[in-house]
This record gives structure tokens, C-alpha cells and sequence, in this order.
């Protein structure tokens, strides 16, 4: 099984440069109503042991910010984690309640190392996402309207399942091409609106276009409204 190196820092949930001793065999974890559970691979990749804890938060989103609160319909095995050095753990992650009201609920699985263990590891935070329905994850349906208070742009999810950008770019009225944020950039979860702060430019982002990989998937050019139409939009708010 291939093991992906994951470094999301739990404060910015931006990639990190910093290297991690602790190996993940994905980046994120999709529960469906059956079987109600999933399996995470952990590997530690460092000459020492990794002593530490797993928790389990809901995770929610307002325009402006995260918000962890502790979940207490979500349970994970082990909480308590000793792993020795070269050797990997099976983490598994399990939806207490048998019958959710809510078609899609957003977690994140939180492992941090104990205070003076694991000196090289951060702690790590990847999403969780559960689904009412039997079948795969539901599409995001992402659009792009302009903010009005500066350099930032409002990314607005329609859809029904989480939109996970990478790559995201700005095409210039000029059509040159301009990297804002090398790798994850970050989630819009479903019916949320993100206002996110870009890097400052002299044409303060008008006249051109947002691209992203969406979902693992091929660069693609974002859809835009004018910041006037998206604010009498009821999609996304």
C-alpha cells in the first residue's frame, strides 16, 4: 500500500514544511451509512517511538474561519497511541449513531504527540466526512465571486459534498498564469461560503479568472459571478 506523507497543521489546515515522522496512508477518510466505519493506516517512519492521542472534532465553517468541537457521535480506536519505531497502526474510526439526520457531517481526526515524545512529528489533522447514502462521496459544486473588501476572493459550494481545492491559480486579463498556492490550498464544506485572503497585486485580481484542481482532478477554470450577483445568490449562503 502506498503511504502518503500527510502534514496538515491543525491551526491553518495548510500544508506544512515541516517533516513528519508519522506516515498516513491517505489524507482524508469518507464514512458511508453501511458499512458505518472506516480503517486508517498509521506508520512510523522515525528511529524513535510515537506516543500520543487521537480525537475526533466536528468540524464546521463560517465565511471567515474553522471551528472544532469535540464529537461525541464519532468514536475512534485506539485514543491512546504507542507506536514503535519502523512499526504501523490500525486506527478505526466509527459513526455511533445508526441513523444520522443530517445527509453530510464534516469531522476532523486530530493525532497529537505527547509533550516531550515525537519531537520531530507535528500535530496532524485530516478530514473526516460521512455520508447518509450507500454510494460514493457526492459531488461539490464550486463558483467564484469577487470580494468587495480588498484582495480576497469568495469561493461558494452548492453542492453536496466537500470541494477540496489544490493548485489554485490566477489567470490574468493577460492570460499568464499565476500560482497563488502550491498544493492544498484548503475545503469548502457543502452550502458554505470561504472569504479567502490572497496575496496582494497591482490589478487587485480584476478582469481575469480562478483555476484549481479540484478534487485530485485536472486544472480547471473555476466558475465566477460578479460580487453584485453573488449577493443576491441564495446558492452557497
Amino acid at each position: 500500500m502506498v503511504m502518503r506523507r500527510l502534514v496538515l497543521l491543525l491551526a491553518g489546515l495548510l500544508p506544512s514544511l515541516s517533516t513528519a515522522a508519522l506516515e498516513l496512508d491517505r489524507y482524508r477518510i469518507d464514512i458511508a451509512a453501511r458499512p458505518g466505519h472506516a480503517a486508517l493506516w498509521l506508520h512510523n517512519a522515525d528511529a524513535q517511538g510515537w506516543q500520543g492521542q487521537a480525537r475526533l472534532y466536528r468540524w464546521q465553517q463560517s465565511q471567515d474561519g474553522e471551528q472544532l468541537v469535540e464529537a461525541t457521535d464519532m468514536a475512534v480506536s485506539p485514543a491512546r497511541l504507542d507506536i514503535a519505531p519502523g512499526q504501523g497502526q490500525r486506527l478505526r474510526v466509527v459513526r455511533l449513531d445508526a441513523s444520522p439526520r443530517e445527509v453530510f457531517q464534516a469531522y476532523r481526526l486530530v493525532l497529537s504527540p505527547n509533550p516531550g515524545s515525537a519531537l520531530s512529528s507535528p500535530r496532524i489533522s485530516l478530514p473526516v466526512f460521512v455520508f447518509a447514502g450507500d454510494g460514493p462521496a457526492p459531488p461539490p459544486r464550486l463558483w467564484v465571486s469577487a470580494s468587495t473588501e480588498g484582495d480576497a476572493v469568495m469561493l461558494h459550494n452548492d453542492g453536496d459534498g466537500p470541494a477540496r481545492l489544490a493548485e489554485l491559480t490566477f489567470i490574468g486579463a493577460d492570460g499568464q498564469a499565476h500560482l497563488i498556492w502550491p498544493g492544498l490550498a484548503g475545503y469548502v464544506l457543502p452550502h458554505q461560503t470561504r472569504r479567502w485572503a490572497l496575496p496582494a497585486r497591482p490589478d487587485r485580481y480584476v478582469g481575469g479568472r480562478f483555476q484549481a484542481r479540484l478534487q485530485d482532478q485536472a486544472a480547471t477554470l473555476l466558475p465566477y459571478a460578479a460580487a453584485q450577483i453573488a449577493a443576491t445568490t441564495e446558492g452557497g449562503l
